[in-house]
């Protein structure tokens, strides 16, 4: 299922009929698949959340049966059991909120805001390899349409792959697949050879799609699919389809997106900031240390990318709503207090708020009568707020 030709397109086009506004719409869909995957969301960062808190008692346990791997085993699966935890279970609502991420981000990078080539390969050969000449019947790949009227269509190139001799020509041309394309539709032909635009020496295409091919070689014909909204402005974005990169963002035109790159590193560290805020990094091993200081440059490592990475200003406007709102949604998530943990050895919550160092110097080893007198106890709950001792002793 083409989830962003059959569902992000036409849902985009509804809300433009309604608001008039590709950039108003950009949002407001944005806003909308933001709700649709709010559940899948929460429960990735409570799962996160909840390894968090479970990591410092975690060393506990790993600290108490140090001697007897079995029992480590044994017991940390119990830890897990109890407390309803996966150190996986972050992963498969990520999973599966990502198709559907990714084809918002494919519905704001090609028509109807930037332009999208559909590329075909034709490899031309000298008269000694004749046995070689094929023509495919269409082009590998497509590109959507939207009309000025607002109508939907698929558009593929025709013929696709080929290999002709050297002198031979191709007449290329454009149809639907689905929808219908209006009379007056032209694609931008383009014609490269080597990741350049070919000379006349090598071979040329005119705006009909006539191809000429004048030496041996691979080539790439691009039938250029416009989209009807990359001049479109909206509040202070200039147009909705523009890229620039490198030191073109230096020209005040490009401010717009400038602005927009900074907000998106700020908004995503202000997440990742949310995210991180209540784990203690005395209580974190070696990879999540690692983790975390990943995650602390990540927002200026991927700005910084796309400064040199031409992306249309519709998809920076996209990211920036949607970091903004995942934003707002990790913090009443990580706000909302957590359930209380349950240790499998019935460590009250003092015990098990307490340092690793300090719980290998103050806790009984396995080897001792606490550990071996054969009486079980009840699992107790742990409350995961800060333990504050009344009158400088501790709870009973």
């Amino acid at each position: 299922m083409d989830i962003t030709y059959q569902l992000m397109i036409p849902a985009l086009q509804k809300l433009v009929e309604f608001t008039h506004s590709y950039g108003l719409s950009i949002i407001l869909l944005t806003v909308a698949v933001r709700v649709v995957v709010w559940p899948f969301v929460t429960a990735s960062t409570k799962s996160m959340q909840k390894m968090q808190l479970l990591q410092p008692r975690m060393k506990l346990i790993q600290e108490r049966y140090k001697g007897d791997p079995e029992m480590l085993q044994k017991k940390v699966m119990e830890f897990y059991a109890k407390n309803k935890a996966n150190p996986l279970g972050g992963c498969l609502p990520m999973l599966v909120q990502l198709p559907i991420l990714f084809a918002l981000f494919g519905t704001f990078n090609g028509p109807p805001f930037g332009d999208k080539p559909i590329d075909v390969k034709v490899t031309v050969v000298e008269a000694k390899d004749a046995s070689k000449v094929h023509r495919a019947e269409t082009s590998g790949n497509n590109s959507p349409y939207v009309s000025p009227a607002g109508d939907l269509s698929k558009v593929i190139v025709f013929p696709g792959e080929s290999t002709v001799l050297v002198g031979d020509s191709i007449d290329f041309a454009t149809r639907a697949t689905e929808g219908k394309l209006p009379d007056d539709f032209k694609p931008l032909w383009v014609m490269k050879f080597g990741g350049n635009f070919a000379t006349p020496s090598q071979g040329v295409i005119d705006q009909t799609g006539h191809a000429v091919f004048a030496i041996p070689g691979e080539f790439h014909i691009e039938g250029v699919v416009h989209g009807i909204a990359k001049r479109d402005s909206f509040l202070f974005i200039n147009s909705l389809g523009k890229t620039a990169t490198g030191m073109q963002l230096l020209d005040p035109k490009n401010y717009d997106l400038v602005f927009l790159i900074i907000a998106f590193g700020a908004s995503m560290f202000l997440s990742s900031k949310l995210t991180m805020a209540k784990q203690n990094p005395d209580d974190m091993d070696e990879s999540q240390r690692v983790t975390q200081d990943t995650m602390k440059y990540m927002p200026i490592a991927m700005s910084v990318s796309f400064f040199f990475i031409p992306l249309p200003t519709g998809v920076y406007l996209y990211m920036v709503v949607s970091n903004l709102f995942q934003t707002a949604q990790t913090w009443l998530v990580m706000r909302t207090p957590p359930e209380p943990l349950i240790d499998p050895d019935g460590f009250d919550s003092a015990a098990m708020m307490a340092s690793s160092s300090s719980a290998a110097s103050t806790k009984p080893s396995p080897s001792s009568s606490t550990w071996s007198s054969g009486k079980k106890e009840a699992p107790r709950t742990i409350d995961v707020t800060p333990f504050e001792p009344k009158n400088g002793k501790k709870k009973d």
